[in-house]
């Protein structure tokens, strides 16, 4: 009989424990993860990310202070895939995986890194600062864009891709108020170079 109720004591924090645990872990997460994906070209272009939110914060120059080299999103790496090689402010990016990284400014224009080892910059933080000469050996390409801010806000970090006029795609992020695009150039022509060659 005392065994029967030691057991049936067992199996009841046991259960409660479970019930717990599986309360924290379906629960929601603060900042979701989120992909997209747009065919531009003869290429498919995509950004995974996590999505955080502004819930009544300050974002630009607080939560994200200006600059400071940022993740782009939450969490892991903010990673953007390119099924083709393509051009970016005439530099040729391979076909491939990079982790972006921005760079936001008070004023002025803000940069944007491309790392080819899919790493965000806390990959690379040495004594409690970024050693800045093993991130910029496994940068890409690194350039400045024009930021638009605007009287509304989104609440959360949201990415997404125009392909435009099907040849030079406009990758968006829009975060709080602000927006930042830049130019993907998938260079069709040049694909259809190539492919015609293998034809040969």
């Amino acid at each position: 009989m005392k065994s029967t109720y030691k057991l049936l004591i067992l199996l009841f924090f046991s259960s409660s424990l479970n019930a717990q645990t599986a309360r924290e872990y379906l629960s929601p997460v603060a900042s979701p993860q989120a992909s997209v994906s747009q065919n531009v070209g003869m290429t498919n272009l995509s950004i995974k990310y996590s999505s955080p939110g502004v819930k009544g914060r300050t974002i630009f120059g607080d939560l994200v202070p200006y600059n400071e080299l940022w993740r782009a999103g939450a969490n892991s790496p903010t990673i953007i895939e390119f099924s083709t090689d393509v051009k970016i402010e005439e530099k040729i990016i391979r076909a491939g995986d990079y982790a972006i990284a921005i760079t936001p400014r008070k004023s002025g224009k803000w940069t944007i890194d491309l790392n080819k080892e899919g790493k965000y910059p806390f990959a690379y933080r040495k004594d409690g600062k970024i050693d800045m000469d093993a991130y910029n050996a496994d940068l890409a390409h690194s350039f400045d864009i024009e930021v638009v801010t605007w009287d509304n806000s989104i609440e959360r970090l949201t990415y997404f891709i125009d392909a435009n006029d099907n040849k030079v795609a406009n990758v968006n992020m829009l975060w709080d108020n602000v927006i930042i695009s830049f130019q993907v150039n998938t260079m069709p022509e040049e694909f259809l170079k190539k492919f015609a060659k293998t034809l040969e």
